[in-house]
């Protein structure tokens, strides 16, 4: 009776474990060949257990069975396999002595529970680390040239921001007014105070030295639609050196939607620009 509490226990362990590679790899195999997967890799374990040799053969076939012969099919998921099996493995050596019930039902269960609890905690970490690793990836440091001076931004790729000057076509940046106060022309000051965004708005409000390179930008949200004033920048380096093509600037009062420490949100057809340069810098 023994024995079939060990191999209910490892069958069920290693379902949870397979469940959560192929959950987080992607592998999309059916649950019925994750518990046939389960089931085998659980008797090798269970009737060799002092031999490294069955744990290690017994993790290779448990893995080819869930997921294929082939490497590439497999290679993959059994990295995750081994991170769960470590991690779970290790909270149930733990809290096994706890829960061993004359029923072998009720300890099957409950180790069953316990592995699901510590590996649902080990994902929502590691979508976290997924999440900020990603946001990384859109965030990028950068330097502004307008108004006749530059300044150094921190900025961030929306790839939900598709908004452009509906004349020329070209991208449509926000930035933090805070992000350029200290190069803002005092002249300009004073209109983007005054200026009513939900009223037909009027270019002549605008100092006419800047009136040239300045348009008005209608902007959609769930809001409803307001009118921004864009001001198109001289020059705009992303990331180690690449220049982000002619477009204009909308200064942004209220920065609480910002990502933490970005002064700006850049166009989507910025990602483009900053993968390619991240892709030949991998490549050199």
């Amino acid at each position: 009776m023994y024995g079939e509490i060990i191999i209910g226990i490892n069958t069920v362990f290693n379902f949870a474990i397979l469940s959560f590679a192929n959950r987080m790899g992607k592998a999309q195999a059916k649950k019925s060949r994750l518990l046939l997967a389960s089931f085998i890799g659980a008797l090798p374990v269970t009737l060799f257990p002092s031999s490294p040799l069955a744990i290690v053969f017994a993790f290779l076939l448990m893995v080819i069975c869930a997921f294929g012969l082939s490497f590439s099919s497999w290679g993959s998921p059994s990295l995750i396999v081994l991170i769960g099996a470590l991690f779970a493995g290790g909270a149930l050596t733990v809290f096994t002595d706890m829960f061993m019930f004359s029923n072998a039902l009720v300890t099957v269960f409950i180790c069953a529970l316990l592995a699901y609890l510590f590996l649902n905690l080990l994902k929502t970490k590691w979508l976290d680390v997924r999440t900020a690793r990603q946001l990384s990836s859109y965030s990028t440091e950068s330097v502004l040239a307008i108004w006749n001076g530059s300044i150094n931004i921190p900025t961030f790729i929306d790839t939900g921001n598709r908004c452009t000057e509906p004349i020329t076509g070209d991208a449509v940046h926000f930035v933090s007014l805070k992000a350029v106060e200290k190069i803002l022309p005092a002249q300009l000051k004073e209109p983007l105070q005054k200026w009513n965004s939900q009223s037909m708005p009027q270019l002549s409000a605008i100092p006419k030295p800047y009136q040239k390179d300045t348009r008005l930008i209608r902007l959609q949200t769930v809001q409803g639609t307001s009118w921004a004033v864009g001001f198109k920048f001289e020059k705009w380096v992303i990331g180690k050196g690449s220049e982000l093509p002619s477009g204009y600037i909308v200064l942004t009062k209220q920065d609480n939607r910002y990502p933490e420490g970005a002064g700006a949100i850049l166009h989507a057809s910025a990602l483009e620009i900053i993968t390619n340069e991240r892709g030949t810098e991998h490549v050199a």
